[in-house]
């Protein structure tokens, strides 16, 4: 029987949870029936982890130069770049489909549009998997919707929430759109394996001390700003309570980051906050926290990271927002 062909195109090389969502994905295939390719961007300057997870499967991973959607092309400059290497990226893809017999192309995120503008030009089906939510600018929203309406032949969306922000943005994504909510790895995230005590001894928690922690990229909608200042508020009234926040810093956020940094100085919070990069035990870490946080400012999407803290049993406290 002949091998279907999946192509999966997707905006960054990270292990945050549109990458988790996409690697659990692609190893959970039959490859008895599928075979997986993964395209992922070679401009980016942090580690590959989803590339080493994904070769690891021995899933082939090609990376090309590819227009992603990006705040940094958000003037008029930044348009006319990110047209012409929209173009290029799609004459990209459009060849690659032809020469590799592609049967299927996924995006795996609204921020990439050459491989759906690729398969639409080569008429193969496109599944679209929407996982963002776009506040503002408002154009974009209602373009983005627009052109998923236009370039998919079937759409995932990971809530309700995504679905109706994406169907209210264009109302014809509607009967072509489904729900299909994220999963996580209940083997990896158990509370029976628990080993927090390793990570608060390493970051010296003393016993008897709260730990209160959140988990997500150093982002401005991501709420850490927030965190701070309301650790500074239960600090004051609870001063042996622990807070920390553990997350890599996203491409172009580089200045909140030492924005955060000198929040913790101005409010003399240096001896009772954690600021740690990017971990790759998670399970770990949430293990170590009494209390989970998760104090987006913009609406979550889906937010795995509120699954695997309940899958470690740990309080969840979050913004009611979003999916």
């Amino acid at each position: 029987m002949k091998m279907i062909k999946i192509l999966y195109v997707h905006s960054s090389d990270e292990m945050y949870g549109a990458d988790l969502s996409l690697l659990q994905l692609v190893i959970r295939l039959d490859q008895s029936i599928f075979e997986p390719i993964v395209v992922l961007p070679n401009d980016v300057s942090y580690a590959g982890l989803l590339s080493k997870a994904l070769a690891e499967h021995d899933i082939r991973v090609l990376k090309c130069r590819m227009a992603i959607l990006r705040r940094k092309y958000f003037n008029p400059l930044g348009i006319i770049f990110y047209l012409w290497r929209l173009m290029v990226s799609t004459f990209h893809f459009i060849d690659f489909i032809k020469h590799e017999g592609i049967d299927i192309v996924h995006t795996n995120t609204i921020a990439v549009i050459p491989g759906a503008l690729a398969a639409w030009l080569t008429r193969k089906p496109h599944i679209w998997h929407v996982r963002e939510i776009i506040v503002q600018p408002k154009l974009l929203w209602r373009l983005t919707s627009w052109i998923v309406s236009r370039l998919s032949t079937r759409v995932i969306v990971n809530s309700v929430h995504t679905k109706e922000h994406l169907c209210a943005g264009n109302q014809h994504n509607r009967p072509k759109t489904d729900v299909v909510y994220n999963g996580i790895d209940v083997e990896r995230f158990d509370a029976g394996k628990g080993k927090g005590h390793l990570v608060r001894e390493e970051w010296g928690i003393l016993d008897g001390q709260l730990l209160v922690g959140m988990v997500g990229r150093v982002s401005h909608w991501k709420g850490q700003e927030y965190f701070l200042r309301v650790a500074k508020l239960v600090s004051s009234q609870h001063p042996e309570t622990r807070f920390a926040l553990v997350g890599g810093t996203a491409p172009g956020q580089e200045g909140y980051f030492l924005r955060l940094k000198s929040i913790v100085e101005d409010l003399s919070l240096e001896n009772l906050v954690i600021l740690s990069d990017y971990r790759t035990d998670i399970p770990v870490v949430l293990d170590a926290y009494d209390i989970f946080v998760l104090p987006s400012t913009q609406p979550e999407p889906f937010g795995n990271v509120v699954l695997e803290a309940m899958a470690m049993r740990k309080p969840v406290i979050a913004n009611a927002h979003g999916g």
